[in-house]
């Protein structure tokens, strides 16, 4: 993990308002301190603390949708595959893996009209 990795995540998190309602004043002071200390995270201590935080940033910055595609999407898909491999059609395995398709799911669901299907 170099500076400018840190400070990325940490320009990003200040722009769309997660920085402050993500992390406590420990964490920020912990990857201020690391951002502006060392060029390069080279102790698996401190990168394990920093990677901690940055996994919060990471679910802070995710959009609904794409918390819906991880939520809903991926689970619906691995219900179809499961299905379409038990019917004999094997590449179907491949789709358990496919983000597209979880994406394709998950719009479909999204969009559809009310009162239509289960």
């Amino acid at each position: 993990m170099t500076r400018g990795f840190l400070q990325g995540w940490w320009r990003r998190a200040l722009r769309r308002g997660v920085l402050y309602k993500v992390l406590d004043a420990e964490d920020r002071g912990f990857l201020y301190l690391a951002m502006r200390a060392v060029d390069e995270v080279r102790s698996l201590k401190v990168a394990r603390i920093i990677m901690r935080i940055i996994r919060k940033l990471r679910d802070a910055l995710l959009s609904p949708f794409a918390r819906q595609v991880i939520n809903y999407g991926l689970r619906r898909v691995k219900t179809l595959a499961s299905l379409a491999v038990s019917w004999g059609y094997e590449a179907a395995r491949d789709w358990m893996y496919d983000l597209d398709f979880a994406r394709y799911v998950t719009l479909l669901e999204v969009y559809r009209p009310s009162g239509w299907g289960i």
